[in-house]
């Protein structure tokens, strides 16, 4: 690949990054990047995962620096996740994607609503609640399987169900989210390589562009605050709703 090409890639991993760590849906514009510059569709999802992998990474370890992240139900949330990812990935030939990507659309226009008209969710820290986790194991599933059906979007879904129904603000849902999602891109990884359709000599300035990015992002957004957050959060769901909806 040229190296104009290579320098465009890792400037675009590191942006996305960067922002993905706060509000997620990197994979909307790095996918895209990626076919642009020549790689095919298959390669082009195949080798994102090394970006979205970085990501996760470098944002899980700053939010980790600003213990952020609850460990406890992030180590549940991670196995779950790699779980319904497998199921997502097994069903993705049998069941039609454009129906899937309108439900999602809808979801994702009533919480938004959800968290507009409801001003302190996310945005102010909750008394320590008892999580239901029959509920918290069913919606991990849950993300999983729309990580491994569809993926581009997963980010922001994920913070948007974690903020709305199991009090954790903007920045905690952001940091659980990465640190579990780690997990759930090494192993896409790996069935993508083994399907060869990785283009592993992007890895370096992929890995590093969106490590570096995500841990900026991390620890930008815990200065940035929650409610900052949640105006991005609000802001680019109903960008991706009207996408998934209509387009």
């Amino acid at each position: 690949m040229e190296p104009i090409n290579i320098a465009i890639i890792a400037a675009v991993y590191f942006i996305t990054a960067f922002y993905g760590s706060l509000i997620g849906g990197a994979s909307l514009l790095t996918i895209p990047a990626l076919i642009f510059t020549g790689l095919s569709p298959h390669a082009a999802i195949g080798t994102n995962k090394i970006g979205t992998f970085g990501l996760s990474a470098g944002a899980s370890l700053g939010y980790g620096i600003e213990n952020k992240i609850d460990y406890k139900f992030g180590a549940i949330f991670m196995a779950f996740l790699v779980i319904g990812s497998v199921i997502g990935s097994y069903t993705v030939l049998n069941l039609p994607e454009q129906v899937i990507k309108k439900v999602i659309g809808v979801i994702m226009i009533v919480i938004a609503a959800f968290l507009f008209f409801n001003k302190d969710v996310g945005t102010k820290p909750v008394k320590k609640t008892k999580k239901n986790i029959l509920l918290f194991i069913a919606f991990s599933l849950a993300s999983g399987f729309y990580s491994g059906f569809y993926g581009a979007g997963a980010g922001t879904i994920n913070r948007f169900m974690l903020t709305a129904f199991f009090a954790y603000t903007m920045i905690n849902s952001a940091a659980i989210s990465t640190f579990a999602n780690m997990a759930s891109h090494i192993f896409a990884l790996g069935i993508f390589t083994y399907y060869g359709v990785v283009q592993y000599s992007l890895f370096i300035p992929m890995i590093l562009a969106s490590f570096t990015g995500g841990f900026l992002g991390a620890k930008y957004g815990v200065k940035l605050g929650n409610v900052n957050i949640k105006r991005l959060l609000l802001m680019v769901s109903v960008i991706m709703a009207v996408k998934l909806l209509f387009f």
